[in-house]
């Protein structure tokens, strides 16, 4: 799987560009905390296709760096040790890191306790066990984890948006996959990639990623007849959209 990068400056923008054989034909967007814009793009994409996208939308673009830079300045890098908060479904877990057999384990407080949480709000426990306690195995057990949850929850989500008239004729081809700057993907021979990072997300916003992928598969752009798609079977999904925007720093910071 090829890729390449280079660092362009657009329109006065800082710009890094990120080259993979995945992309076919479509252009991607997101956003660094350092202050770069982020654009996947394809192997033959030409520097007028780029400074056409970044030019075109300028203005977002600035905007929308401004607000992650202050929202990343409020989400620190994770440690993996004992106290940290872990991120499940929008909810806040605190981590407990312990010696002993190899297990992972979820834990919802009592609605009792829950009366009188923290400021932190947190809802429950994530208890990793684990022979060695050294943070990179801990962080590598927590991955494992959030992989599997991502299999359930994305198979849930498919479940739940299984009546889109199209997808009769879908293979049902999709993967998970951790990923730093996108949600998901779809390429053009339909095989959908969704970010395993989505499961720290409420499954509301679970939904508005596997819908606009599925939607792909109908459209193969980001054109008014895609958006329209996307209105149709999700009114609220600019809501979603921007709701999803905020757990930016929660992806770019692992």
């Amino acid at each position: 799987m090829g890729l390449l990068s280079e660092r362009l400056t657009i329109d006065a923008i800082e710009v890094e560009v990120r080259r993979s054989t995945r992309r076919k034909t479509r252009i991607g967007l997101a956003f660094d905390p350092a202050g770069l814009v982020i654009l996947e793009a394809p192997m033959d994409a030409s520097y007028d296709d780029l400074a056409s996208v970044v030019t075109e939308h300028g203005r977002w673009l600035r905007h929308r760096l401004a607000a992650v830079q202050d929202e990343a300045r409020c989400v620190s890098p994770p440690q993996y040790g004992s106290g940290e908060l872990l991120q499940y479904l929008g909810e806040a877990y605190e981590l407990i890191v312990d010696i002993g057999p190899r297990k992972v384990m979820r834990r919802e407080r009592d609605p009792q306790q829950r009366l009188f949480q923290d400021v932190r709000g947190i809802v429950g426990t994530i208890t990793v066990r684990l022979p060695d306690t050294d943070s990179r195995r801990v962080k590598k057990a927590i991955d494992r984890w959030y992989g599997k949850e991502a299999q359930r929850l994305f198979a849930e989500s498919l479940h739940r948006l299984r009546a889109l008239p199209w997808l009769e004729d879908w293979a049902g081809d999709w993967r998970v996959r951790f990923m730093r700057s996108q949600w998901g993907s779809c390429s053009v021979s339909g095989r959908i990639m969704l970010n395993t990072h989505l499961v720290k997300v409420p499954e509301r916003l679970i939904d508005y990623v596997v819908l606009h992928e599925l939607c792909h598969l109908v459209h193969h752009d980001h054109s008014h007849r895609f958006y329209a798609l996307m209105r149709v079977h999700m009114p609220d999904w600019e809501a979603r959209r921007d709701e999803l925007n905020a757990y930016l720093p929660l992806l770019l910071h692992e």
